[in-house]
């Protein structure tokens, strides 16, 4: 249940593309393997899933940011978008996060959820960014109930060095009324960050499915 459609993402990218310009965060600064960090870019990705690709868009000012981000995969029958609203002085975030599964054929999936995340760090090496969200869930043909459901995501960083890190991202979907679903869901990330620009990740997931990803920064 998972991905959103095209004409959400134009409409919620809107504001952030038209102020680009107003961004005062240090481009340079930005530390891509961080999952809360905000800039524009996007990536490729290739493997099990097929091909998928992502762009987003951010603005700033102060201590609040903002990032808009759409992305496909299973060769782009699945859509994700998001909007993310950190504050950097406090490392809470606001999310909103939704989705679109068309990759099976005559089943149509759709989410819309909103939450925070919150940065937790423990020492030098090792941060924690944990979130919840709460929405709703919905099949297009009826195929199932509408559902109410609570999502809970921790990513947990290690910097092995300058230059390799990994991510680990567990998240647990709980279906609250309508259909009922307990859904556990992970992925465990090797990052290798070229330089302040470009990155690659090697990914596995619990759904037994692996990629690769290029991330880069505009």
């Amino acid at each position: 249940m998972k991905y959103i459609t095209l004409s959400f993402f134009l409409i919620s990218l809107t504001p952030f593309y038209s102020n680009a310009k107003e961004t005062v965060q240090n481009h340079d600064d930005v530390d891509m393997s961080d999952p809360m960090s905000v800039y524009t870019g996007g990536d490729i990705k290739a493997g099990d899933k097929g091909l998928g690709g992502s762009l987003q868009f951010s603005v700033g000012q102060h201590n609040w940011a903002a990032m808009g981000k759409i992305e496909g995969t299973n060769n782009f029958e699945t859509y994700r978008a998001r909007i993310f609203v950190p504050n950097k002085k406090t490392g809470t975030g606001i999310y909103i996060d939704s989705g679109k599964d068309d990759h099976i054929d005559g089943l149509s999936s759709n989410y819309a959820t909103v939450g925070l995340l919150q940065v937790i760090p423990i020492n030098k090496k090792l941060k924690l960014y944990a979130g919840i969200t709460y929405g709703k869930s919905w099949e297009s043909n009826h195929l199932y109930k509408d559902t109410n459901l609570i999502n809970t995501q921790i990513y947990a960083k290690y910097n092995i060095n300058d230059k390799f890190f990994i991510l680990a991202s567990p998240q647990y979907q709980y279906g609250l009324n309508g259909e009922e679903f307990r859904d556990f869901y992970a992925e465990l990330n090797v990052g290798y960050k070229i330089d302040k620009s470009n990155v690659i990740l090697f990914t596995g997931s619990t759904d037994e499915q692996t990629w690769v990803t290029y991330k880069f920064k505009i």
